[in-house]
């Protein structure tokens, strides 16, 4: 009975949190809000830290909010930067010129152009950009919405300059790499499920076959830079970076398909194409450079141990959150904003002014974000330090036994379709999909691998994105229409994703 009950208590949080979402339809910036203090009450009636112990607790959660929330307000600010510039505009009118086959222009943008917008701005963004363009290009407004939400989804693991990587790392004790590593093989399978299920969203089974020449070599050119960048731990690269190579990819096989003869872009469309994917070099150059010189310049935040009311210990934890100062994403960020917004101004694609408007529009967008780390990342904090994550993954592991590795895949992808993100469900089941590993004897780092690839398929069918990329399509209110298309492909890659876990861990 004892064991029912904390189970129970320890499942509470999560209940209230599925409950605000699903039921009640809260946003998720209050349903947030309302998870951290039913975790809080539970955390101080039951578990009992004292004032010393809520503190540190609650302390952890908000430097964890600090590292990750900076990362995202750099990418949401690089992105106003060149949206505001006119550099979107250019790369479309740039990639409907060169790809003049309807089909694949559809699986270009909706499945490795919008993984490269991914890799800078993500939440939700890269899949309206991606429905727009298709939109204006003549396609259906369903479904360029679903191939958008379908298409960049894999790569949203990889995203937002590493925010989620870097969510996971930090709620999970198992070395980065490891977990990228992982992440890099179960990433590669879902890119391939999500390439295929674009081709069949356009045509059905026969476009799949036909998508397969040029799905098959963009994904392996993709694997290999994914795998490449992950043995390197370029996270704040990976994403966008990968995405890079698969327009390369797919430029070189609809070249080699299509002969016929385009029209050349003269000098001033080239100046204005280089000006527009600047930004984008210099994060990888500097990148690169911050790599090979490996700054050791580094700014750790530790906390101490602490022993409960009920004399249960929390372990210290050294070196719980470090910024490494050059390398870190948001310092490369800022670096390449100012640049890019020096460079601008000079040559007139934007005036002086226009930087407070781009300042501004990141700072309205993005603090419902923010606010939403926030109280889930003390949530997970509170959850782990109460030992509530451990219960969770033992009762689980009793429930499933052998069976745990394919449902680890369905757990994340549930995580995301409830709380509408990728880095929020690695916040709050990153900790229990470690601590059921390591009681089942298997290898933790895969477990966080496929808990995030799952999550970031399963962003494809979560209902704030889709609401938000249902509104881009002029489709609101008529979801359905995105969710026939959408439903069937991930749920098929989720699966796969699971049972490759069972065959690989």
């Amino acid at each position: 009975m004892e064991r029912m009950t904390s189970f129970l208590l320890s499942v509470a949080p999560i209940i209230v949190l599925f409950v605000c979402l699903l039921v009640v339809k809260l946003s998720a910036k209050l349903a947030s809000m309302i998870t951290f203090f039913a975790a809080f009450a539970e955390f101080l009636f039951w578990v009992k830290p004292g004032s010393i112990g809520m503190a540190i607790t609650i302390e952890k959660g908000v430097m964890m909010t600090v590292f990750v929330g900076l990362i995202a307000f750099g990418a949401m600010l690089l992105y106003n930067l060149v949206d505001v510039s006119g550099g979107f505009s250019i790369i479309n009118r740039w990639l409907s010129n060169v790809f003049r086959d309807r089909f694949v222009l559809f699986l270009m943008i909706s499945w490795v152009f919008s993984a490269f917008l991914q890799g800078i701005a993500g939440y939700g963004l890269p899949a309206v950009i991606a429905t727009t363009i298709l939109m204006k290009s003549g396609f259906p407004a369903a479904k360029a919405a679903a191939a958008s939400l379908l298409g960049h989804s894999w790569a949203i693991s990889f995203g937002s300059m590493g925010s989620s990587i870097f969510a996971i790392d930090l709620v999970t004790s198992t070395p980065q790499k490891e977990i990228l590593t992982g992440m890099s093989r179960y990433g590669s399978l879902g890119m391939l499920c999500c390439g295929l299920g674009v081709c069949f969203i356009y045509g059905g089974a026969a476009f799949v076959c036909r998508g397969l020449k040029y799905v098959v070599p963009a994904w392996a050119a993709m694997t290999v830079s994914l795998m490449v960048m992950a043995e390197y731990e370029m996270v704040s690269v990976i994403g966008f970076v990968t995405g890079m190579v698969g327009v390369a990819v797919m430029m070189v096989v609809n070249r080699l398909s299509d002969r016929k003869e385009r029209s050349m872009a003269d000098a001033g469309q080239k100046r204005r194409l280089f000006a527009s994917v600047l930004p984008y070099l210099l994060i990888i150059l500097l990148s690169l450079t911050f790599f090979v010189l490996n700054p050791g310049l580094e700014i750790s935040v530790s906390f101490p141990g602490y022993e409960t009311l009920q004399g249960a210990v929390v372990e210290a934890k050294p070196d719980y959150v470090v910024f490494n100062i050059l390398k870190y994403p948001f310092t490369i960020i800022l670096l390449t904003t100012i640049a890019s917004v020096i460079y601008y101004c000079r040559i007139g694609r934007m005036e002086r002014k226009q930087t407070g408007l781009i300042l501004q529009n990141t700072i309205r967008k993005i603090v419902p974000t923010e606010t939403t780390l926030l109280f889930l990342l003390c949530t997970a904090s509170i959850m782990m330090d109460g030992g509530m994550t451990t219960i969770l993954s033992t009762g689980i592991v009793e429930l499933t036994g052998s069976g745990y590795p394919f449902m680890a895949s369905l757990i994340g992808m549930l995580g995301a379709f409830i709380t509408g993100s990728n880095t929020n469900s690695n916040i709050l089941f990153g900790s229990l999909q470690e601590t059921a590993a390591l009681s089942l004897g298997m290898e933790p780092a895969l477990m966080c691998a496929v808990q995030s690839i799952a999550a970031s398929v399963g962003g494809t069918i979560g209902p704030t994105t889709t609401a938000l990329v249902a509104a881009a399509a002029g489709k609101s209110g008529q979801e359905i229409e995105i969710y026939k298309y959408t439903l069937l492909p991930t749920i098929v890659t989720a699966m796969m994703l699971g049972l490759t876990n069972i065959i690989f861990i």
